[in-house]
């Protein structure tokens, strides 16, 4: 309903309507009010025209926008709490982090210390064995070099026993061998001697006849040889009862390679020459033991009458 209000007054309602609005809103423009138009009118000019307000919908839009602020209000402070509570959230877990950070960080230091000692503990250890396990095979090399040692002079003892035994064994054979060899040689020897015996019997026996032969030959053939030269020699009444010696060599065919004379009658000498010269060969057995006897022989030459 229109109602008619005066200019004054109007504008002291005006104002102090503006200045609830501004009351009730702040400054806080979110919401938009609902308006309230206000005609006001001077002294003089025409009556100023104003919209009716109801009274109970200006509180009840006051306690609304009121209750608005409110919970505006509210909202905004839950908000910052929230974004407070957050940021508080935020810094605990960013300084809780941090320390986990400084733990892990601490743990990871303590950690690599520990993994480089128990790393230079295991180098450590593993130098030691390799130590260790140098030493035993330097052991066990030297054991095997004096086991092999002890094997070697086991095996030149055993081979110089059996060496030994060889040649015990070897010089047993040798003396036996030479003992049976010296026993045959001796008993060889003894029928060698008992034979050389018998040979040398029947040897003195076949040389006695044979000399006996070779004699019998020898003066036989002297006496042939001179017969011969008497036959060849010329001779004169004046050489009777002389005589001259000649030595006389010939060959196994009774060929005379040399006359030599050797004293006596001169003329006697020079007939037995000259009848030597002239004969050439003489008479001569074929038995070389006769032959030894009248290759070089002397005769005395007397001329017979």
């Amino acid at each position: 309903m229109a109602v008619k209000i005066e200019p004054a007054l109007a504008k002291s309602l005006g104002m102090h309507l503006a200045i609830v609005v501004m009351l009730v809103f702040g400054a806080d423009f979110s919401s938009k009010p609902e308006m309230v138009m206000v005609s006001l009118q001077n002294e003089g000019e025409a009556p100023v025209e104003a919209v009716a307000i109801d009274q109970a919908a200006l509180n009840e839009r006051v306690a609304q926008m009121q209750k608005e602020r409110d919970d505006a209000k509210a909202a905004e402070e839950k908000r910052i709490r929230d974004l407070e509570r957050r940021a508080n959230q935020a810094e605990k877990a960013r300084a809780d982090e941090e320390a986990r950070l400084k733990r892990v960080a601490a743990e990871k230091r303590k950690a690599d210390a520990e993994a480089k000692k128990s790393q230079a503990a295991a180098a450590e250890a593993r130098k030691k064995q390799q130590q260790e396990a140098a030493k035993a095979k330097q052991a066990e090399q030297a054991r095997i070099a004096k086991e092999q040692e002890r094997q070697k002079a086991e095996d030149a003892a055993k081979a110089a026993e059996q060496k030994r035994l060889a040649e015990q064994k070897a010089a047993e054979e040798a003396a036996a061998e030479r003992a049976r060899q010296a026993e045959n040689a001796r008993r060889q020897a003894e029928q060698e001697r008992v034979m050389q015996e018998q040979l040398a019997k029947e040897a003195q026996t076949r040389a006695a006849a044979r000399a006996r032969q070779a004699a019998t030959e020898v003066d036989r053939y002297k006496a042939l040889i001179s017969n011969t030269i008497n036959q060849n020699l010329y001779k004169d009444e004046s050489m009777r009862n002389r005589s001259c010696s000649v030595n006389i060599r010939l060959a196994t065919t009774g060929f005379v390679t040399s006359v030599n004379v050797l004293g006596g009658d001169k003329a006697v000498c020079d007939a037995a020459v000259r009848a030597l010269n002239r004969i050439g060969t003489l008479p001569m057995s074929s038995d070389p033991d006769v032959y030894s006897e009248l290759k070089d022989i002397t005769l005395r030459v007397e001329p017979e009458f």
